[in-house]
């Protein structure tokens, strides 16, 4: 782990993948679709926060790029690479700070697994 980083990153990203699978079966699309969708969302969200002042921006915020392979109908693979910015760490002459984080869903007709990079 990384200091200034740790637990709340892990949860983000979870939770992250957690909204592109719920969206995928609420909206009843395609997994690569609600991914790209979610991505959106924090894209945007992303874009404003680097506008703000250092004051006025969330301390912490995450976003995602990803890569979506569809094996065939009921298995597919997305590969998610989350930056997680902290514009206030302690140890950063400017405060901002960058930790990155890699995760695998594998999702099936059968369960959704995640896997975290080690």
């Amino acid at each position: 782990m990384i200091i200034g980083f740790g637990k709340s990153e892990i949860e983000t990203a979870s939770r992250i993948i957690g909204e592109c699978i719920d969206f995928a079966k609420n909206k009843d699309v395609e997994l690569g679709i609600a991914a790209k969708r979610i991505q959106e969302k924090y894209a945007e969200a992303e874009k404003e926060y680097k506008k703000m002042s250092k004051e006025d921006a969330p301390e912490r915020y995450s976003y995602f790029y990803f890569n979506h392979h569809k094996i065939y109908d009921g298995l597919e693979y997305i590969s998610f690479k989350f930056h997680h910015i902290n514009r206030r760490h302690a140890l950063s002459p400017d405060g901002w700070a960058l930790f990155v984080t890699k995760w695998m869903l594998e999702a099936s007709d059968d369960e959704d697994t995640i896997f975290r990079e080690a």
